[in-house]
């Protein structure tokens, strides 16, 4: 089906995401839809990031205008919020994209593979909290002048910070 558009840069399409309940509208009830740069600016990426995130499947194919421009949602750029917080945390762009997919399908059970995916950075998550646990009461320890009956605790921070910053690198 082809999207409608007005001279004001409003699209609609059935395949496009739907506005969230609350979404800005203008005047005539219409989502104000967003141009790449907007987007861009808005999320704090490059408008290439955001073409690249929707040729990896990470943001859902945007609504265009007669004239073949990009129309983004508001919602997008929540997409590419997630995408980058995900990133931070250690999944690769393939990945993102993966659970993009799977996410915006909303029809199918997730894929063994990307159940997988999912399993092992629980997994990794998991270490990660239980190192940052210990790495934080080694510090709130440490900044109190190492008065406890304990071993000093330096050496075992030291060992901690060096496990957390290879732990990225750590695959399950």
């Amino acid at each position: 089906m082809a999207s409608s558009t007005s001279s004001r840069g409003k699209a609609s399409s059935p395949s496009s995401p739907k506005p969230e309940a609350g979404a800005p509208a203008d005047e005539h009830g219409e989502e104000e839809l967003l141009s790449i740069g907007e987007l861009a600016k808005r999320a704090r990426v490059s408008p290439r990031t955001i073409r690249y995130y929707e040729e990896l499947g990470i943001l859902p194919v945007p609504v265009r205008t007669a004239g073949g421009t990009r129309r983004y949602p508001r919602a997008y750029i929540f997409y590419v919020e997630g995408a980058l917080l995900l990133k931070d945390m250690g999944f690769t762009l393939e990945e993102i994209g993966d659970l993009g997919r799977w996410a915006l399908d909303r029809t199918s059970v997730a894929s063994r593979r990307t159940q997988a995916l999912l399993q092992g950075k629980v997994a990794l998550l998991e270490h990660r909290i239980r190192v940052l646990n210990r790495l934080h009461d080694l510090i709130v320890e440490a900044t109190r002048g190492g008065r406890s009956r304990k071993p000093r605790p330096a050496p075992e921070l030291l060992r901690l910070l060096g496990e957390e910053a290879q732990s990225p690198n750590t695959e399950h």
